[in-house]
């Protein structure tokens, strides 16, 4: 029993008892059974997180999980899906949650890839009270902590930047209404812009990536012939716009103004220095390990979401 509560850090063993221990802990290489402490706590100290593979803007956010839990002495066991829309990307992040689930985590953190997801979608998650936390994108048919930008409102000031540097003709590229980042920035940013009285034509891209021909199509026709100002939710979407309209002998910022959402291609040497609003995604990564200490701690407490201000980042693209 001495040796027992020695090792696991307790206080009531003498300290020259201790340090004789630790001694001969270290010189036989004694290291700590964490799946068998974890029978005892309850607790296994490892975090899971499930992101997709092409990180992008979760790069960050997953380095400052990482180092969170490292501070914490708690390990993550990343989890990564392939696919980011449809059915077979749903079975997909079900079979690494339940995987998760069978690793007996302590919690999760995760980008969900269907923002309509709801209690029965996550049954084995509440069965078994297993501490949740969702980041970027909302799940509003499923009760659970959120850590994620304030789209809306970043929408509502790219409109707002546009409109103070005189721009009226206004272009709004977007990713579909399926997806929660991009649906919120879409309506804050048609909120701003048409209560100002300016003209907005919009493509849906079906995708923070468009192909080259419906872009082309777009900014072809009659209403987009006078765009003078352009807002694309995500960087991707921005740099494609800009590739398509030089192509078309169209030069920026002389003719028209780009101004982007996430801060992903800054180190992108190749690229034009895009304007653009920074999510601060190692913030999101902190505040989502909050959360889920916070979650383990007080597994009664009504859900909270945590929505970070966008900052503007100016660029050669305004």
């Amino acid at each position: 029993m001495t040796v027992s509560r020695t090792l696991r850090g307790m206080n009531s063993v003498a300290p020259e008892t201790a340090a004789k221990i630790r001694k001969v802990a270290e010189s036989l290489r004694y290291r700590p059974n964490k799946l068998v402490e974890g029978l005892r706590t309850g607790r296994t100290g490892m975090i899971a997180a499930v992101l997709p593979t092409t990180l992008g803007f979760y790069e960050a956010a997953l380095r400052s999980i990482e180092s969170s839990l490292d501070k914490l002495g708690c390990s993550l066991i990343l989890n990564m899906v392939s696919k980011d829309y449809g059915q077979d990307a749903m079975r997909e992040e079900l079979r690494r949650l339940h995987r998760c689930i069978d690793l007996r985590v302590d919690g999760v953190i995760l980008r969900p890839v269907n923002d309509d997801a709801n209690a029965v979608y996550f049954t084995e998650v509440v069965e078994r009270g297993m501490p949740l936390v969702v980041i970027d994108r909302k799940l509003p048919d499923f009760d659970c902590d959120f850590v994620g930008s304030e789209d809306r409102g970043g929408g509502a000031a790219a409109a707002h930047k546009l409109l103070s540097l005189d721009c009226r003709n206004l272009a709004l590229l977007h990713a579909g209404a399926r997806i929660s980042t991009s649906r919120e920035r879409r309506e804050g940013f048609l909120a701003e812009a048409q209560g100002s009285g300016a003209s907005v034509c919009e493509l849906d891209c079906g995708g923070f990536r468009a192909d080259t021909g419906s872009l082309t199509d777009f900014f072809r026709s009659s209403a987009a012939q006078s765009v003078d100002g352009i807002f694309a939710v995500g960087d991707l979407l921005a740099r494609d716009a800009l590739q398509v309209l030089r192509n078309l002998g169209r030069q920026c910022p002389r003719d028209f103004k780009v101004l982007g959402f996430g801060h992903l291609l800054q180190n992108d040497p190749s690229a034009i220095r895009l304007a653009t609003f920074d999510q601060h995604p190692s913030q999101i990564g902190e505040e989502a390990v909050r959360l889920l200490m916070d979650r383990l701690d007080n597994p009664g407490k009504p859900p909270r979401s945590v929505l970070l201000p966008a900052a503007f980042v100016a660029g050669d693209t305004l």
